[in-house]
């Protein structure tokens, strides 16, 4: 992706978002009754199979199912995906000893050492039930297939460190130069939310290195999307979740039990930031609205905060996917409440 024209490095992100086009529904959500999603996954181009790879998970609020399952698809032209493997919450908790009551965030790659799959998972690890979960972690699943078995590799991002002490969860994870980069959702006992970084050079062991400024300030927000590199480091691309606080109570959102855990009120930007990895910051690149592209996007809150950015060599485009609030089915905003799939835009550059 270096340019000799106008630009160099990594193709600019202003360009990549300012051109993006709504191309089509690449998943549908488990039933269209409200609290029923797809999505939180990681698109990749799988070489020696010439074809995209999405994982997700569906999720269903009718009797407590919650996220049920991890999902992988597969697809030769980054649009028609064909489910190829699944993952239940309960095969999960049997291969890891874990009670395990939900599936949120999956991060699928492949290994260049070992030629494995590394699959991971956030998953609700609390000591009781709780609408949304309040306890979260990172689980690591390996297999030779895409059709397992799974082998685990056990919790691989605990909720260890005080940004951390609630949830280590909802990865944004991507090799660049051999190096494996996590970008993750790290809760406090606040429940307040900021991004943080953990590398690897196998994708098992992770060394967290705390949480990360942007432009030199603490910002509380979720992030999720992708790395690429870039000519001066590896570059975010992605998008942005300023989370309202859950605290001050909104008669807009639905708050789904007595932790004031809620959804779907946050504003969401499309941003790209350059990670220096020396100072822990994010420097921005790119910064801007999400405004809705489709019919299947909720006018004011269009979408959910996940996402996932791959590039087509073959047609020369980026693909965005996103997991988007369906605006006509969703009875209204609230964790329980709203109808979520995944949709896919192109940027032809």
């Amino acid at each position: 992706m270096l340019n000799t024209g106008h630009w160099l490095g990594l193709f600019p992100p202003q360009r990549i978002f300012s051109r993006r086009r709504f191309i089509g529904i690449a998943l549908e959500p488990p039933d269209q009754n409200p609290g029923s999603w797809i999505g939180a996954g990681k698109t990749v181009w799988d070489p020696q199979s010439r074809a995209f790879l999405l994982s997700a998970r569906p999720r269903k609020a009718e009797g407590g199912v919650r996220g049920y399952a991890a999902e992988i698809y597969r697809s030769e032209d980054g649009l028609r995906f064909e489910q190829v493997a699944s993952v239940s919450k309960e095969q999960a908790s049997t291969v890891s000893g874990l009670l395990i009551h939900s599936i949120e965030g999956t991060q699928l790659l492949r290994d260049p050492a070992t030629d494995r799959w590394h699959f991971y998972l956030s998953v609700d690890t609390g000591e009781s039930f709780v609408w949304g979960g309040i306890q979260w972690e990172t689980l690591l699943l390996t297999s030779d297939s895409l059709e397992g078995p799974w082998e685990s590799h056990g919790i691989v991002l605990a909720h260890d460190q005080d940004y951390d002490a609630n949830q280590a969860r909802d990865s944004s994870i991507d090799i660049v130069d051999g190096l494996w980069i996590c970008l993750y959702k790290a809760m406090d006992d606040r429940r307040d939310v900021r991004p943080a970084l953990a590398i690897s050079r196998d994708g098992v062991s992770w060394l967290k290195t705390g949480f990360l400024t942007v432009d030199g300030e603490e910002r509380i927000a979720f992030l999720n999307g992708s790395f690429f590199p870039g000519s001066q480091g590896p570059v975010f691309v992605g998008l942005e979740s300023s989370l309202a606080d859950s605290r001050q109570k909104s008669e807009s959102v639905v708050y789904a039990d007595e932790h004031g855990i809620g959804h779907g009120s946050s504003d969401t930007h499309g941003v790209a930031y350059l990670l220096d990895r020396r100072t822990g910051n994010l420097e921005t690149l790119y910064h801007e609205y999400w405004k809705p592209g489709s019919a299947y996007e909720h006018a004011h809150y269009p979408l959910l905060g996940y996402s996932s950015i791959v590039w087509d060599a073959q047609r020369n485009r980026f693909l965005l996917y996103v997991e988007a609030i369906d605006d006509e089915l969703t009875r209204s905003i609230g964790l329980n409440e709203t109808v979520e799939r995944v949709l896919v835009y192109e940027s032809i550059v």
